[in-house]
This record gives C-alpha cells, sequence and structure tokens, in this order.
C-alpha cells in the first residue's frame, strides 16, 4: 500500500512539471515529424488500429495539443496510459503513465470484454474523476489510420470506450513527445520494479513452463482430440485413437496418410494478419459430417498445436455448447494446458462469440451439445445421444514454442 501511495505522490508531482506551450505559435496538426528509435521490442503503430479520429469518442492529437490538454486539466490528473510492452515501458515513457501491456494474450482476452478500471483497479481513482483517456504507443502515425483496427493499441480504445471515456491517441507515440519534449520521458524507476516483476511472471502452470514438444494426445470432446504433428505422422497413434478424419490446419504440411483417412485443409498460418474466422463453418460442417458415424474420430492438427488447431475446435465447442469464450477457453486449458492461440484469433473468437450469443435461448431436454471432456467436472454425465468423433491439435515446431517468440508476435487484426 506504501508503494501505491507513493506512485500517486509521485504521479502527482511530475503532473505538475509538463512545459508551458506557447499557444501564439502556428498551427500543429499536421504530421510531427520525428526521428525513431529502434524499440526495445517490435514497436506497433498505434494509429493503424482503427479509424478513430473522426469519431466524438476517439481522436488523434499532437505532442503540443497533449501537454495543452495536460495543463489545462487544473487539478484533474489525466489516466495517460503506455500501450506498449512491459520491456518498453520499463526503458522509458511519458511520466506518470500507467502501463497496459495489450500484448499479452490474457490482457487481450481482458481487454475484449471488460472496462478499463474491472481491469486496472489502480485506475479507478483517476477514471472516476476523468472522462478523457490518453493513450500512446511507440510510433503513432496518423497517416496509417486506416489500419487501427489491426494494431493491439484498439482493444485498449475499445475498453475505455466501454468505461464511456473520449479517447485521446498521441500522435507519434512516445517517440514524438520524446522529440519536442525530451524532459518528459523518464527512465525506470526501483518504485515500479517489483510490480514488473510479478506481472512479466507466469503462473505454475502456464504454458511456458511446460514440455510442449511432449504434450500427447488429449481429448478435448467426446471422441473429439487434439494432438499434434507427431500424432498426425504416426500411424500407430493414429491407429490407437480410431481415427478417420484428419484435418490439416497448415498451408503446406502434407497429408501423411491421404490413402487412409478423409483431409481437410485449413490453409492457415499462425500469424496475426490471418482470417481464421472465415474457416469455422466450412470447419464445424466437416466435423459434423465425420461425426453423423458414431465410430468416426477427427484430428485436428498444425505445426504447433497451440494457436491455430485450437482456435478452431474452440470456435466448433462455442457453437455446439452455447458457451461463451471464456468457458469454452478454460475447458480446453484445463485439459490441455498449452493451448494458447494468437491475440489476433482471440479477437476472432470473441467476434463469432458476439454472432452466436445473441441466438442463444434456453437449450431444452433434447438439445444436443457435445460437451469438453472434463472428468472432474461431472459434464460428460448428460452428454447428448449425438455421435461424437476425436479432433486433435499439437505441434513439435520449437520455433512456436518459444515464448519470446509468441509473445512478440501478437498483433489484433479484424
Amino acid at each position: 500500500m506504501n508503494r501505491v501511495h507513493n506512485d500517486c505522490v509521485l504521479a502527482e508531482k511530475t503532473m505538475n512539471t509538463y512545459p508551458n506551450v506557447d499557444k501564439s505559435t502556428k498551427n500543429t496538426a499536421s504530421t510531427t515529424t520525428t526521428t525513431k528509435r529502434a524499440p526495445l521490442t517490435k514497436a506497433y503503430s498505434c494509429s493503424d488500429a482503427t479509424p478513430s479520429h473522426s469519431t466524438d469518442s476517439c481522436a488523434f492529437i499532437t505532442p503540443r495539443q497533449f501537454v495543452e490538454l495536460v495543463q489545462n486539466s487544473n487539478s484533474q490528473k489525466l489516466p495517460i496510459l503506455d500501450c506498449r510492452s512491459q520491456m518498453d515501458f520499463g526503458s522509458e515513457r511519458i511520466r506518470s503513465s500507467h502501463n497496459i501491456n495489450c500484448r499479452t494474450k490474457i490482457m487481450a482476452r481482458k481487454l475484449t470484454s471488460k472496462r478499463l478500471e474491472d481491469i486496472e483497479p489502480n485506475l479507478s481513482l483517476s477514471l472516476n474523476n476523468s472522462d478523457t483517456v490518453i493513450l500512446y504507443d511507440q510510433s503513432t502515425d496518423i497517416r496509417a489510420e486506416e489500419k487501427m483496427h489491426s494494431l493491439p493499441i484498439n482493444l485498449v480504445v475499445q475498453a475505455a470506450q466501454k468505461s464511456n471515456k473520449k479517447v485521446q491517441i498521441i500522435q507519434g507515440g512516445l517517440d514524438a513527445v520524446k522529440t519536442e519534449y525530451p524532459d518528459l520521458i523518464e527512465c525506470p524507476t526501483e518504485l515500479f520494479k517489483d510490480k514488473f516483476d510479478q506481472d512479466l511472471m507466469p503462473p505454475p502452470a502456464s504454458p511456458d513452463t511446460i514440455d510442449k514438444e511432449n504434450v500427447v494426445m488429449t481429448e478435448i470432446l467426446p471422441h473429439i482430440f487434439v494432438g499434434n504433428i507427431l500424432d498426425a505422422q504416426s500411424r500407430d497413434r493414429l491407429t490407437q485413437n480410431g481415427i478417420t478424419h484428419i484435418v490439416n490446419c497448415t498451408p503446406d504440411l502434407p497429408f501423411y496418410w491421404e490413402k487412409k483417412y478423409e483431409y481437410m485443409r485449413i490453409n492457415i498460418l499462425d500469424s496475426p494478419s490471418q482470417n481464421i474466422r472465415k474457416y469455422f463453418e466450412d470447419f464445424i460442417e466437416f466435423v459434423d459430417n465425420a461425426l453423423r458415424i458414431k465410430t468416426n474420430n477427427v484430428l485436428v492438427h498444425c505445426s504447433a498445436g497451440i494457436s491455430r488447431s485450437p482456435t478452431l475446435v474452440l470456435a466448433y465447442a462455442m457453437k455446439k455448447n452455447r458457451w461463451t469464450l471464456d468457458e469454452a477457453f478454460d475447458k480446453m486449458r484445463k485439459l490441455r494446458q498449452i493451448v494458447d492461440p494468437n491475440v489476433s484469433f482471440i479477437i476472432q473468437l470473441r467476434e463469432w462469440e458476439k454472432n452466436i450469443i445473441p441466438t442463444i435461448t434456453t437449450i431444452s431436454s433434447t438439445s444436443t451439445t457435445t460437451d469438453i471432456n472434463d472428468d472432474n467436472s461431472g459434464i460428460n454425465n448428460n452428454n447428448s445421444t449425438r455421435s461424437a468423433s476425436n479432433i486433435y491439435c499439437g505441434s513439435t515446431s520449437k520455433n512456436k514454442t518459444d515464448t519470446k517468440t509468441c509473445a512478440d508476435s501478437a498483433i489484433i487484426v479484424s
């Protein structure tokens, strides 16, 4: 509590040191030219997120306008949110800013469904006292505004709008502020070090602590399993689990047993630019057709079994069981801890949820559903009479399981 109190005192003192701006200078609405530094992690321009400066609830402001806004706020402490990685935030940041690392998958999931004050309780006071939130990333460029929806910062915009806040995005990001007002930039202090360490520490059973290459086939839905590329290659494993249909979620891995099994290819990369949602309906139709025969089992695999194939199975489970994304994800993660779709896929699943949930009504006793196979929860005890099959996901790709690589590659697409 003392540390939090000291943070607030430090913020109050430093906000009063913003330089005075000569308001008689010429119009500064034009784009600021900055000398960009190479950030410690991959930089994402925040203006590439939603065409928002033309709306009442979200607008771009220049560094000069940012300083004026802070000065005119008087005693009101405007929430300033740094939307970069924790590593970049720890290197340098705008004074009195608070880090929202929207590139992590856990934070991305929160931002799509919650208000800012629900995600960061420490911001509640400043959010309650202000109707405006200021956001910045590394090098926002308003000229790339049409790409705004594809960047992580857009998640923070959405969360702020859920809180009914006006969003001001600093054009040019930290780079522009550093060029025009270098005195506003501070380096990390020991005051925040403990918090960074805690935020960066994975939970005891997180996917980053598991030997992902040796994870074996996992039953995710009744008669529906998740496995990896070794499972797809191994005739013994396929036979042991009664596989009859295989969904290959890669553009390049071959059909290893084309004459023995019925295949479907989902031509998708584990990339933030990929639209996996467009395959959901075809995938569901393929699996449903396979499940018409009770003895059929379906294997879904990609190169990692962490992102692509689990995403498809999540979409299937959500639609068939009328589950929210959180419900389906939690159930799947209990059974296969390495499941970790990239942030882009999480966003697309959230959109999928929005389309599905409004159509959901009370499920009658005669409804047919396929439950996640959780022996501990007992949710298979009232399993329906519909036929089911086995679905697998997985991978042996070392690059795909590298924690740093996964974290640095996460951005959002619409």
